[in-house]
């Protein structure tokens, strides 16, 4: 009394589309059916999530200068090559070396306003979760990489936002585990990888990374398989090689690359928040998650091979020196990872999964009522996402000081305006002038930056001399900045707006310049 798993009409009594879509269902095995249907059931899950933390994919202030930039190239259709942006470095040397996922950020805004831009990002980061859950499902059973997939996502959560970074995750992922599964399987990448390579370079600057990954995955190859003089080590070869030849097909060409560099060297980044050093008392999920990853693989015997170790403790070293490398971490450690625990745990291997199918009625029923439950899933979170773009009231408030902005506007001020490093975005939004703001790639060297640190924290004779040098004729500050009360106290200056977020003052003569 087996009753076949697959009750479907035949596709001779369907129409050609329907034939093809069914012969597809009916040709899949009951574990690719099941492993599809419990992707879309996380799926759809991870997506609600996202949508109720939509707000917070905006609350980046560099978000609004981004979209800024994309639209000032599509509209203008050509690349800056020096600063259109502040006042305080216009004209020196600066590259919108992210100029393609700044265009998506502005087509986005564009299509669907700030909800557009939040509904890109969560469609972004569904595509990540496909393609760990994807990576994970090949070697543990699929109930268990849904929930690796979805808890890394999750853990990303707090560098989750719209901005070049979250956009070329797919293509990092891409071509990071594309090399190492090519390593795994004891061949050369295939050369359409440097496709997304190239994407990667046009999209973030991070793409420097990718070489080294490729890199590390050459090495693994090597010591997987020892094939030194084989024709695939040669095709390997030629992959690195042609690496950063795909980098620099960019508007900027090698000047990309030297951007990524010089990164590295801003002395902004000790003052940026996302930048700082991995703090165990500041970071503590994503700490004890560590922890308690090294603990359980000490205890159970896990055995990483070295190459694997010597790319997750890469990974572990960027984090640590900058927490914004998190989402590196937690999304590409579970992928490299998950060979070694498969082989240490058999019992969550897929080929044990695939032979407890059949022995169990409720996987079964599953396996039957796959294709119309993952057409609900996908069904469902289509109007999630069309909801979200159309009925949602998402906007980047916490970064965006507009009613300030209003004010200073209807007091007709002019001139050059000193503000909060948070709020230059906006300003650049609002096509005003900086005084900072988050391109701090190449711009705002020989101790700026430090200045307005030493200044926000009321050194006076600082604060003074850059009211002077940049010429300031009005400032936009948040009420604790110990620059708001050093103005308070200033002759010649006069307080004109206040609110919760931002403090606007200007020089009496500041209507007249």
């Amino acid at each position: 009394m087996n009753e076949p798993m697959n009750n479907a009409p035949s596709a001779a009594t369907m129409t050609p589309g329907r034939a093809g879509a069914a012969h597809a269902w009916l040709s899949a095995s009951p574990a690719q059916r099941l492993r599809a249907l419990i992707g879309a059931v996380a799926g759809f899950a991870l997506a609600l999530a996202l949508t109720s933390a939509g707000a917070d994919m905006l609350n980046d202030a560099d978000t609004l200068w981004h979209i800024a930039v994309g639209r000032d190239i599509w509209l203008s259709k050509s690349f800056p090559h020096v600063d259109l942006y502040s006042h305080s470095f216009a004209g020196e040397p600066w590259i919108a070396k992210e100029w393609l996922s700044q265009i998506l950020l502005y087509g986005a805004y564009a299509a669907g306003g700030w909800n557009g831009v939040v509904v890109l990002t969560i469609a972004v980061m569904l595509a990540v979760f496909g393609q760990l859950y994807f990576a994970l499902s090949s070697r543990i059973k699929p109930i268990v990489a849904a929930g690796l997939a979805v808890a890394a996502v999750g853990i990303c959560s707090t560098v989750v936002l719209a901005r070049p970074h979250i956009l070329v995750l797919p293509f990092v992922f891409l071509f990071v585990w594309q090399s190492w599964r090519a390593a795994e399987e004891g061949r050369a990448p295939s050369f359409w990888l440097l496709a997304a390579m190239c994407l990667w370079s046009n999209m973030h600057a991070s793409f420097t990374f990718g070489f080294v990954a490729a890199g590390l995955a050459f090495l693994h190859y090597l010591f997987e398989h020892r094939q030194f003089r084989s024709g695939q080590t040669y095709r390997w070869i030629a992959f690195l090689a042609l690496c950063p030849v795909a980098s620099i097909i960019h508007p900027y060409g090698v000047e990309a690359i030297w951007s990524t560099i010089s990164i590295a060297q801003s002395q902004a980044l000790p003052y940026v928040l996302e930048w700082r050093a991995f703090s165990m008392s500041k970071d503590i999920v994503p700490g004890l998650i560590i922890l308690g990853s090294i603990g359980a693989a000490l205890a159970s015997g896990l055995r990483v091979r070295l190459v694997a170790a010597a790319f997750i403790c890469l990974l572990l070293y960027m984090y640590f020196t900058h927490m914004r490398f998190l989402y590196l971490l937690f999304i590409l450690s579970p992928a490299l990872l998950v060979k070694d625990v498969a082989a240490r745990f058999p019992a969550i291997g897929v080929e044990r999964w695939r032979g407890e199918i059949s022995q169990s009625e409720f996987e079964r029923a599953l396996v039957k009522y796959a294709p119309p439950a993952i057409a609900v899933c996908a069904a469902a979170l289509g109007v999630l996402l069309i909801a979200a773009l159309s009925v949602a009231k998402w906007a980047p408030e916490r970064t965006y000081p507009i009613a300030a902005i209003n004010a200073a506007r209807a007091a007709a001020l002019s001139g050059n305006v000193m503000n909060f490093y948070n709020f230059g975005g906006a300003l650049i939004f609002e096509g005003v002038p900086t005084f900072v703001d988050g391109r701090a790639d190449r711009l705002y060297q020989q101790g700026f930056i430090p200045d307005i640190d030493k200044a926000r924290r009321g050194d006076r004779d600082i604060f003074e001399r850059q009211l002077e040098r940049y010429d300031i004729a009005w400032t936009m500050l948040p009420p604790a900045d110990k620059r708001v009360a050093m103005l308070d106290e200033t002759p010649g200056w006069t307080r004109i707006y206040e609110d919760e977020r931002a403090v606007v003052h200007a020089r009496r003569e500041a209507g007249k310049r």
